[in-house]
């Protein structure tokens, strides 16, 4: 499946009313990649002779675990019962972008059930939150050994779940019912019949071969200044000026707001693991 085509149908069935399920996978494959990276920090260490404490994984701390053990582990033990892993799940160097399909399709698994504290000791309350502490010890662990393949798997599974965040905020069961096209047509009522989407490109996944672009759902803007325009230059600015001034205003409605404050923490995390170690 291209994954223009898997982004959009995932965007179809996703609950904006509750926390994303969608970027669920791809935010549990963050994870396990964040403890991989950990474990050999520690690992090193302890083979330098310097102190260093493994925090990412829980229970998994110290044991190797492969993908379905450790999500296991981050996930309330009274839903991991219902996990229904596949052969995948015995891995430890999962493809990102596959895993994610394959978890969203057939594992049943619900992000909503997560155990901060087990993704990481000492977790911060709010999703958010753990993800930049999770981040930070990344960094820590990244000046003990490199590890740079399991940081470009880690930062690649951010980039897609920012994707799926930001179509979320845009189509919803089909519809543009998502925050972002609610917050746009109460603005602009008048433009309903008018609002279109386009896809925009976000980044390319390397970890794989051949490369996948990421891609998410946005407003078109200029396409729909350009319909409003009638041809009119001076029209066809002003009117996309002001399109772009809402796509830069802080989001107000509730839902909305989440989505675009882990999309945000998303690209600042991005950005700081491509940098390098701090």
């Amino acid at each position: 499946m291209k994954p223009v085509l898997l982004i959009f149908i995932l965007v179809l069935s996703v609950d904006l009313a509750q926390c994303s399920k969608l970027t669920g996978p791809f935010e549990a494959l963050f994870f396990y990649y964040a403890y991989q990276i950990d474990a050999a920090a520690a690992a090193r260490a302890a083979e330098d002779g310097v102190a260093y404490e493994a925090t990412i994984g829980g229970k998994c701390i110290g044991k190797g675990c492969t993908l379905e053990g450790f999500i296991k582990t981050i996930i309330s033990p009274n839903f991991g019962r219902y996990l229904t892993p596949t052969a995948i799940g015995a891995s430890t160097s999962p493809d990102v972008y596959a895993t994610a399909e394959e978890i969203d399709t057939y594992w049943n698994y619900n992000s909503k059930n997560l155990q901060a504290d087990q993704i990481i000791k000492n977790a911060p309350d709010g999703f958010a939150n753990v993800v930049d502490k999770v981040v930070d010890k990344i960094q820590t662990a990244r000046a003990v050994v490199p590890s740079a393949n399991l940081v470009d798997k880690a930062v690649v599974a951010l980039k897609w779940a920012q994707s799926v965040r930001l179509s979320e905020m845009v189509v919803l069961n089909g519809e543009l019912r998502g925050g972002k096209a609610l917050a746009f047509e109460k603005d602009y009522p008048w433009l309903e019949q008018l609002t279109l989407t386009t896809q925009r490109e976000l980044d390319v996944d390397r970890t794989v071969s051949p490369e996948l672009k990421i891609v998410y759902t946005d407003l078109d803007y200029a396409e729909m200044a350009l319909r409003l325009s009638n041809g009119d230059r001076t029209k066809l600015m002003d009117h996309y000026e002001e399109f772009l001034e809402f796509a830069r205003t802080e989001p107000s409605e509730r839902v909305y707001k989440i989505h675009q404050n882990i999309v945000n923490v998303y690209q600042r995390v991005v950005l700081s693991l491509e940098a390098g170690c701090s």
